[in-house]
């Protein structure tokens, strides 16, 4: 629950056990070697997207392949809880070490082993037990005498308490500092847990695993991620108040639950190809969920070290159980400026591990606010963004940025004349975009062909295609083609009988004359006896000029010039010009 290690520079000058000072010691070193004063942007040359400082050295030595954990029984007075180092390292290996192979997507695996069992005088009171472990200084030091089989960490467990915890990230310097320990005990690393974490204690009805994974998740460097909106009765800020991460969905007992897209990143799980980098505009990317092959992570860099971040939680393996699936949004700021660690922290130099501030975005106001993940077709603005989550026919789900106050469906529009009945057609579920999957685009000037003209019209009557029995009326509409449904629910309602040697023609251009002839048809709008002449090129007795002169009383069309009044029968009809045919047909036309 605690990442002891943000209180151990905070109470240096108070304590003075072996352990915390060679970590203080330890840690100021790496830190001091690692960036010349006064060149704290150097800290970021490990990430190519700038948003994890010293990467490299967070992830290298532990959060990669196998990370051994040797398991020890603390014996404390007045508690006797069924705990013994081949039980508890047993579940481990059960419950923890397949939870962070999936969590890692197969990159990191804890493996625990046998330790022993050691004896202290640390007193845990019920109370302190249930709020917060107290800190097992006994346990730490008989431990680090007793372990002689050089782990990557130790885990301790007393035989007292409740499911809380605290853990160390330990030394944290791989090359190129060098010259650092990496194995316990010279490394310090270590996480303590009550007994109510790995067996059942009441009040609780069953042992709380997530505190094991959540403790080890402060060994590998992970912060909270809080709002700061939510007070303890303390008065005091709830740092547990995410309820869909595992660093900070405390109230959430038994198995643990994933964490977010920065932590895993932090920890080299998410290579660098795998985030998007927005930079202004408006763009849709594709997210994968753990493990996926493609973007798992986007960032909006707001300065070095200070950005926005997005992954996919979706309903699968731990995730099951969250409160809410869908993107989730972070202010990730490893700013000197977001930590104040004291006046032994060298001005300037960025936070980072544990000290990274991570917040939810926007901030929860109770411990089971979900606002900063959005769903399937909802929408969040945050600041001058605005972030919507969009899936298509493949279940495959898209994150759309926009730095503008309003959130367009198409990048491609921007500024056409026809962009308002463009985004109203996209709304209303009559065109799904030109460029599948990703559908972030509408090709405005490209053609409309016979195919398209089918889909736009059943869909905007209201039809379903689902189910549909393939009949062959029409000898070039395969029953494979993607259009076959459309184009013979068409058929059926009798909006076209193709042409007359049984043809369609699905993949030729629509002209402004079938346009007229299809709209009029399928919206049924009312027809003149004979027509009168409006379009100086249309002839009277053409078979099309009556549909024309209709979508013309209706508004749908002035022609394609007023002076003189022309339709322009023959040209192709683009696809920014059929939008605005159909938003006018019904209605949608702002």
């Amino acid at each position: 629950m605690v990442d002891r290690s943000r209180r151990v520079l905070r109470r240096m000058n108070a304590r003075t056990s072996r352990q915390s000072v060679l970590w203080v010691v330890a840690l100021m070193a790496v830190i001091s070697s690692a960036l010349p004063a006064g060149a704290a942007s150097s800290a970021y040359a490990e990430d190519p997207n700038g948003v994890v400082p010293f990467r490299d050295t967070v992830h290298s030595v532990y959060a990669s392949g196998q990370d051994v954990w040797e398991v020890w029984i603390c014996d404390v007075p007045n508690w006797s809880a069924p705990v013994d180092p081949t039980s508890v390292t047993n579940l481990l290996n059960q419950q923890i070490s397949p939870y962070f192979f999936w969590l890692s997507g197969g990159k990191y695996q804890p493996v625990f082993q046998v330790g022993g069992t050691v004896t202290s005088n640390d007193v845990i009171t019920a109370d302190a037990g249930r709020e917060r472990l107290p800190e097992l200084t006994g346990c730490e030091n008989a431990v680090a005498e007793s372990s002689t089989n050089s782990p990557h960490g130790a885990l301790i467990v007393a035989d007292g308490g409740f499911g809380e915890g605290y853990g160390s990230t330990g030394y944290t310097c791989p090359p190129p500092f060098g010259g650092c320990p990496t194995t316990y005990p010279d490394n310090l690393r270590q996480v303590v847990l009550g007994a109510g974490s790995v067996v059942t204690v009441a009040p609780y009805s069953q042992a709380r695993i997530m505190a094991v994974a959540h403790e080890i998740g402060h060994a590998l460097g992970w912060a909270h991620s809080y709002g700061g909106n939510v007070l303890q009765d303390s008065g005091q800020v709830n740092e547990y108040d995410n309820i869909v991460d595992l660093m900070s969905g405390w109230e959430i007992s038994g198995a643990p639950i994933g964490t977010h897209a920065y932590n895993r990143y932090a920890s080299g799980w998410i290579d660098p190809w795998e985030v998007a980098f927005y930079s202004g505009g408006t763009h849709t990317f594709q997210l994968q969920p753990i493990g996926g092959n493609g973007y798992e992570m986007v960032t909006l860099p707001l300065a070095e070290g200070y950005a926005y971040t997005f992954g996919l939680r979706s309903s699968v393996s731990s995730d099951t159980t969250l409160a809410k699936h869908g993107v989730e949004g972070y202010l990730i700021d490893s700013r000197s400026s977001a930590c104040s660690l004291g006046p032994d922290w060298p001005a300037g130099y960025p936070c980072f591990i544990s000290w990274t501030r991570i917040s939810p975005s926007p901030a929860p106001t109770t411990t089971s606010d979900t606002s900063h993940v959005v769903g399937v077709g909802e929408t969040l603005q945050f600041g001058q963004w605005s972030a919507r989550v969009l899936v298509d026919d493949e279940g495959n789900t898209y994150l759309r940025l926009s730095d503008g106050n309003y959130l367009g469906r198409f990048v491609d529009d921007d500024g056409n004349a026809h962009e308002q009945n463009i985004e109203a057609i996209a709304a209303a579920e009559l065109s799904k975009g030109c460029d599948p999957p990703s559908n972030d685009r509408y090709c405005p000037s490209q053609t409309v062909s016979r195919a398209e003209m089918a889909t736009f019209l059943i869909r905007a009557l209201g039809e379903s295609v689902d189910g549909h029995a393939y009949q062959g009326y029409l000898s070039d509409v395969a029953a494979s083609a993607w259009y076959a449904p459309y184009v013979e629910r068409l058929f059926e309602l009798g909006i076209t009988t193709g042409n007359a040697d049984g043809t369609f023609r699905p993949n030729g251009a629509v002209s402004r004359a079938e346009m007229a002839a299809f709209i009029t048809r399928a919206f049924q709008l009312a027809e003149p006896e004979g027509a009168a002449g409006i379009f100086t090129d249309i002839d009277r007795t053409a078979w099309y000029a009556t549909h024309a002169e209709a979508l013309y009383a209706q508004g749908i069309t002035l022609g394609c010039s007023t002076d003189p009044v022309r339709y322009c029968p023959t040209d192709a009809v683009p696809r920014d010009q059929m939008a605005s045919f159909l938003a006018r047909s019904l209605g949608l036309d702002p």
